[in-house]
């Protein structure tokens, strides 16, 4: 089976309503049943200096949601996007699924930066959702940002029928890391034999590529850019084993990955 992903990266920044008008220009371009990607905090705005935080007016991106829901009804696409949520005077640091069906999903970072703690609450689990294709399930998996840096987080997906990672990601600072990332990336990917699609900001300090590596570790698009860019391929989750997984050694070294 193959499914169409259409991949978006730009310069997200603390305009909800810039942020917004970006997001349904690529909208357009969108087509029926399109998996469709957007950066981590692509709503909010995000920053690692999170006085950022005070300026985000949270009614603008609960308007901003609603509207991406119904545009993703209204196209037939599964869309996705990031925003910084504010509930019950918490932070969240979320990625957001909107169904052609009508339903949301959403993902709440489990893996907080260090100088996040403070003020975000901690997502509490790991979850595969699934998605409708033409009448067939195809199971995702999300991740953000720095939950790249714990492989075990990933292999529980994996195990919980996970076939697609996406990688929600808002990764700015010192671009000699995107080495680093992107290999990581491509672990990610080869190690669990599944599909990693990782959308990052749009920037002159990019630390990742936006990026789409298959199950072979083989990179299929890289973008390393400071504007708005767009690109839509086709998935064979033909590609998609357990050939790996079904080898570990469980009987050495078992981290909690049992189905729950």
């Amino acid at each position: 089976m193959d499914i169409s992903i259409l991949v978006a990266q730009f310069p997200v920044s603390y305009s909800i309503d810039e942020n917004l008008e970006i997001i349904l220009g690529v909208l357009k371009q969108s087509k029926e049943d399109d998996l469709v990607v957007f950066p981590e905090g692509s709503i909010s705005g995000y920053d690692t200096e999170l006085s950022f935080l005070e300026k985000i007016d949270m009614s603008k991106v609960t308007y901003a949601l609603e509207v991406l829901k119904s545009v993703a009804m209204e196209k037939r696409i599964h869309l996705w996007v990031g925003a910084c949520l504010l509930e019950q005077n918490r932070w969240y640091n979320a990625a957001l699924g909107f169904s052609p069906q009508g339903q949301t999903y959403r993902y709440n970072k489990v893996n907080l930066a260090t100088h996040e703690r403070n003020t975000f609450t901690f997502g509490s689990k790991l979850v595969t959702f699934p998605l409708q294709f033409n009448n067939q399930i195809v199971n995702i998996g999300i991740q953000l940002c720095r939950d790249l840096k714990y492989p075990e987080q990933w292999r529980w997906l994996a195990m919980n029928n996970a076939q697609v990672f996406l990688h929600l990601n808002n990764a700015e600072g010192d671009s000699s890391e995107q080495p680093i990332w992107k290999s990581q990336l491509i672990s990610r990917a080869t190690e669990n034999q599944r599909f990693v699609i990782s959308v990052n900001t749009a920037s002159k300090q990019q630390k990742c590529p936006t990026i789409v590596i298959n199950p072979k570790g083989q990179i299929l698009k890289e973008v390393i850019s400071d504007i708005t860019q767009f690109f839509r391929l086709s998935l064979d989750l033909g590609l998609v084993s357990d050939w790996y997984i079904k080898q570990s050694r469980t009987d050495l070294i078992n981290i909690n990955l049992d189905k729950k």
